[in-house]
């Protein structure tokens, strides 16, 4: 009698292990592809990012060379139609799109603010700000405040000086008078707006300065300029800016400018009072 060998069956196993590969396989494919598409996914919603804020800059660009005569008409009667808006499709049938909106910038009671660098000159307009009252200059931080109240006396026009150090000044031997605290800041200091205003021109020494131009009870900061408010828009992304177009302003240069303070008297960087 002969006895034959015994064979094992293991088809079994071999399709389990098939089975499990071809999970493994399939699921390093997904997490691979599911990394590959997040990826592409960033990169598009960076390229969107990108164009809608330089979409929302080019408007404002473009807004920044007319003449503020001509905005200040598109603002009084609201006319400014597409040359504040307009639209790009890509060939790929992404839109690229911005608009922007006008208006003035102070002519409110409300403190208006500039941030200015160390030795960097500011410009605030008080043409028609009231005759015999005053404006607050005020601060946050350490930094030094001279202001050149400019005005016009008898068809002249003359500039009174304001040199004033913060209330904790390191800077105490300069010969600047002193800040005192008020309107809820650290650091404040009155100009008195003699005869008929024209500008307060603004510089921070030692540090940068955060300056609040605050009116007087009943008065109003006038107009200082356009607010262009943009929105850049691509894909599903948007992006939003600001930016003051100011009125026209002496350079810094003007007040470093020596002066004639009396019909007698030499030329000077003083300025009188």
């Amino acid at each position: 009698m002969k006895i034959l060998p015994i064979h094992k069956d293991n088809s079994g196993q071999t399709l389990i292990a098939i089975v499990f590969l071809m999970i493994v396989a399939t699921t390093i494919g997904v997490t691979i592809s599911n990394r590959f598409i997040s990826t592409l996914r960033g990169l598009v919603r960076t390229d969107d990012s990108v164009k809608a804020l330089k979409a929302a800059e080019a408007l404002v660009e473009r807004l920044l060379i007319v003449p503020n005569e001509t905005l200040e008409g598109y603002i009084a009667f609201g006319n400014c139609g597409s040359v504040c808006n307009y639209t790009i499709t890509e060939p790929n049938g992404n839109v690229v799109s911005a608009d922007v909106t006008l208006a003035y910038s102070g002519n409110t009671a409300d403190p208006f603010s500039l941030n200015l660098a160390p030795g960097e000159a500011g410009q605030v307009n008080l043409a028609g700000y009231g005759t015999g009252s005053s404006v607050d200059v005020c601060w946050n931080g350490a930094a030094s405040i001279h202001a050149a109240y400019i005005y016009e006396e008898g068809g002249v026009t003359k500039i009174a000086s304001y040199a004033v150090n913060s209330v904790s000044s390191p800077y105490n031997d300069n010969g600047f008078d002193f800040a005192v605290a008020g309107n809820g800041f650290p650091n404040c200091f009155s100009v008195n707006t003699i005869f008929t205003p024209k500008f307060l021109r603004l510089r921070p020494y030692y540090e940068a300065g955060g300056i609040y131009v605050v009116p007087a009870i009943g008065q109003t900061i006038p107009r200082q300029g356009i607010i262009m408010d943009a929105h850049g828009y691509s894909g599903e992304s948007a992006k939003h800016i600001i930016v003051l177009k100011t009125d026209p302003m002496a350079p810094s240069f003007f007040d470093y400018a020596l002066l004639q303070t009396g019909g007698t008297s030499d030329l000077t960087n003083s300025y009188a009072q």
